[in-house]
C-alpha cells in the first residue's frame, strides 16, 4: 500500500510537470516579445513637377492695317471745267522775257509751308515759272465756285499763316486785289511769299525779290481776269 501511495504521488508529479511544461511553452510562443512579421508602411509617391516649356500654339494677333495715306498727300485733280485764268502772255504783257509755266503737282501746301484742306471745294493749279532759261518762282491758282468760298479760303490760309511764328509773321497789306497777306519768312528773306484774293478765286505768288517790280504788273491785271 505503501509503495502505491509513493507509485502514485510520482505519477502525479508526471502529469503536473508535462501540463506545465504544455503550458509554459504556448505561453512563450504568445509572448510579445517574439519576433513576428514586420510590416513597413510604403508612402505614397510623389507628384513630380513637369518643367516641360508650355508652347503658345494660338495664333499671333494681327492688327487690321490702316491707310496712312492723307487727303493732303494725294495731289488734287485739276477741273477741265475750271480752266486757269493766268497764261504765258499775261506774265509776258507784266515785262517778263520768253516767259514759261510748267505745270507742278500740289502737295496741298501752298508755299510748301501753308496747309490747305478745301481740295473738295476748290480748283488747284501749279506752275513754275520761268523767264528765259532763269527760274523765277512758284504760281498757285485757287479756284472757288463762288466769292463766298474764295473769301472763306482766304481767311483760312491767313489764319493758319497767324500760326506759324517760328517761320515768320503775316503782314496783311491789302495792297492787291479785294484782299492780300504777305508771309515775312525768317529764313529766306530775299523771297516774297504773297496770297491775293480776288473774288472767287486765290493766287499765291512765291518769287525772287528781284522780280518784284515786273510781279506788281501782274497783280494790277488780275482784276481783269474775272
Amino acid at each position: 500500500m505503501q509503495k502505491f501511495t509513493v507509485f502514485s504521488i510520482i505519477l502525479s508529479l508526471v502529469v503536473v510537470l508535462t501540463i506545465a511544461d504544455v503550458l509554459f511553452n504556448d505561453y512563450l510562443n504568445t509572448d510579445s516579445s517574439a519576433p513576428g512579421v514586420v510590416t513597413t508602411e510604403t508612402p505614397p509617391p510623389v507628384d513630380t513637377v513637369d518643367t516641360t516649356p508650355i508652347t503658345d500654339t494660338s495664333a499671333p494677333l494681327t492688327l487690321p492695317q490702316t491707310d496712312s495715306t492723307t487727303t493732303t498727300d494725294q495731289p488734287v485733280q485739276l477741273q477741265e471745267d475750271s480752266p486757269s485764268s493766268l497764261t504765258e502772255d499775261l506774265f509776258k504783257t507784266a515785262g517778263f522775257e520768253s516767259p514759261t509755266l510748267k505745270n507742278a503737282v500740289f502737295s496741298g501746301l501752298v508755299f510748301e509751308f501753308l496747309g490747305f484742306t478745301d481740295q473738295g471745294e476748290a480748283t488747284v493749279y501749279q506752275w513754275n515759272l520761268f523767264s528765259g532759261p532763269a527760274f523765277v518762282g512758284s504760281i498757285y491758282e485757287i479756284k472757288y465756285s463762288t466769292d463766298t468760298g474764295g473769301f472763306q479760303g482766304y481767311l483760312n490760309l491767313r489764319d493758319e499763316a497767324k500760326t506759324l511764328t517760328d517761320l515768320g509773321t503775316v503782314n496783311e497789306a491789302n495792297n492787291y486785289g479785294d484782299a492780300s497777306f504777305y508771309f515775312n519768312h525768317k529764313s529766306k528773306v530775299n523771297t516774297v511769299h504773297l496770297l491775293i484774293r480776288s473774288g472767287a478765286n486765290l493766287y499765291g505768288f512765291e518769287y525772287a525779290q528781284t522780280y518784284h517790280e515786273s510781279m506788281k504788273n501782274v497783280f494790277d491785271s488780275l482784276k481783269t481776269l474775272q
